[in-house]
Parts: C-alpha cells; structure tokens; sequence
C-alpha cells in the first residue's frame, strides 16, 4: 500500500510559509515592513482536485478545492501551497498513516495590500462576503454603489477597525475584524463605487 501511494505522488509542490523583511520604500509610505510567502521546500505530492467548494473563510464564500497526499512532514495551517503556480490556503492537514498526510487547501488568488497605519504590506485573499438568508426581521439593505468583501490574513497581519488598506492603489476602510481563529484573520472591507 505504501509503494503505490509513493507511485503515485508524482506532482512537485512546494511548501511555503511567511516571512517578514524591513524595507527602504513601501510605495509612498517609507520604510516600513514587507511580508511574503517565502518557499522552504519543494515535496512530491498527489493532488487531486475536488468538486465541492473550499470554505476557507468563515465569512466569505469558499474557492475551488484540491486534496494533497503528501509524506509526513512539519505542516500546519499557517503554511501555504504552491501547486501549478497557484497559491492553496490550507485548511486541514490530516494524518493518513504512519508515512503520510491529507491536505486540503482552497485554490486562491493573493493580493498585495498595504495597511499605512503600520507601513505594512502583505499578502491577503479576497473573497466576497457571505450573506445568508435569515428570518424574522427585514434583511440588511446595502447601497447599491457598494462593495462590501472579505479580506483574509496570514494571523500575523493585525489591523483595526476604523482604519484603511490599500489594494491595487484603491482605499478599503475595514468595518470589522474576525480574529478568534489561531490561524488567519479575516477583516470586512467595503467601499463606495460610483457608478
């Protein structure tokens, strides 16, 4: 049994976790602090992609799955994926046997945002913010002209509510933070758009 899950282990994926380095110039804002995912470590993997969604935010709607069966090694949460060029937030690293994990990791694209209260940049993953239907009472009424989104953090990424990021050179005041997971923060954003 082992023998063929070594067979088939034949995709390269590397493993990635954050790192921070000072910098001279962060945009307008001077010195300040870059965090990066940084590659530790190439492994041999099986992937499998799934069918149902990955909910990697708690309130954002999830992302398109893949399942890694990789070797047993020094995996948490906090570490990322890189498979195919794409970034995979993981969201459980599970034992299947003595040699061997299962990892599952929702397939997502990074964005570069900078927080000027701190001169911070770093990499976060947007995703719109889940709405559920809920009775009784009248259902919350956004603007028309308004976006409202999820932003979700590697857990060193602390910001506060009342303040701004900067993504893609456009101003997103943060409503509210989520920051009970061990793991990751998740910040609502929102904006006005004209149209």
């Amino acid at each position: 049994m082992a023998e063929a899950k070594a067979a088939s282990m034949m995709t390269r994926v590397e493993v990635l976790e954050l790192r921070e380095a000072r910098t001279q110039h962060v945009g307008e804002l001077g010195p300040g602090t870059r965090y990066f995912w940084y590659s530790v470590r190439t492994v041999w993997a099986q992937a499998t992609p799934t069918t149902r969604r990955n909910n990697f935010s708690t309130h954002g709607i999830g992302a398109a799955g893949v399942t890694f069966l990789l070797r047993r090694q020094k995996l948490t949460l906090g570490h990322a994926l890189r498979y195919r060029g794409r970034h995979c937030f993981i969201t459980a690293v599970l034992p299947v046997d003595a040699g061997h994990l299962a990892v599952e990791a929702a397939l997502v694209e990074t964005t570069e945002a900078t927080y000027p209260e701190t001169g911070i940049t770093f990499p976060g993953v947007i995703t719109e913010k889940y709405v559920r239907f809920e009775q009784p009472g009248p259902p919350e009424v956004y603007n028309a002209n308004e976006y409202i989104h999820i932003l979700v953090t590697p857990k060193a990424i602390g910001l506060t509510p009342g303040k701004s990021v900067f993504i893609g050179g456009a101003e997103w005041p943060i409503r509210i933070a989520h920051k009970l997971d061990p793991w990751k923060n998740e910040y609502e954003i929102w904006r006005e758009v004209e149209h």
